[in-house]
């Protein structure tokens, strides 16, 4: 490979052919050299911020994943803290419901409690009054069938007035003792 610029007129033999390749190869590394010094800086120095703006970008993008990394922990842990609170919430109104219930059930067996006495006192007092009336009846009959044939008119008035008042003696005894029994219940 020869230049026409370092092409000797004389050809000096081996020497000389030695010297003009060892002066091409110094001018054509001279020459790459020169073109390295001024075209690749620009290459080397674009190539090296590309790779300072991708890690510039990969180290941004890794303080956001920290920061979203710190944010989610926070949540997890709110989220922790908040599904405690609800589950000690429910828990309180489960008991203040239970404490509820147990106190309207005590009230509705005391309002049932009463009734029943009412009712059964009511019974009581019917029941009284029924045997009263049947002993009443029972009573009139025998003794207007002995009186009927022992008794003069007289007697027959005498024993009626007797009977009635004690009848009226009756009403008013049982009257005050259905009232004692009445406010007894209550």
């Amino acid at each position: 490979m020869y230049f026409f610029f370092a092409e000797v007129a004389e050809s000096g033999g081996i020497m000389g052919m030695f010297e003009n390749n060892l002066i091409n190869w110094l001018l054509l590394v001279a020459f790459l050299w020169w073109i390295m010094a001024t075209k690749l800086p620009p290459v080397f120095k674009g190539r090296e911020e590309g790779i300072g703006a991708t890690l510039a970008q990969a180290q941004k993008a890794r303080e956001e994943a920290q920061a979203l990394l710190e944010r989610q922990k926070t949540a997890v842990a709110n989220a922790e803290v908040e599904a405690e609170n609800i589950i000690k919430e429910a828990k309180h109104a489960a008991h203040e419901m239970q404490v509820a219930i147990e106190q309207q059930s005590k009230r509705e067996i005391e309002d049932m409690l009463h009734k029943f006495e009412g009712a059964l006192a009511s019974e009581r007092q019917v029941l009284v009054t029924q045997m009263r009336h049947a002993s009443v009846k029972a009573a009139i009959a025998l003794t207007e069938g002995q009186l009927a044939s022992k008794v003069t008119p007289e007697v027959k008035a005498n024993l009626l007035n007797q009977f009635m008042a004690q009848l009226e003696t009756l009403n008013v005894n049982s009257v005050s003792s259905g009232a004692s029994l009445e406010s007894a219940s209550k």
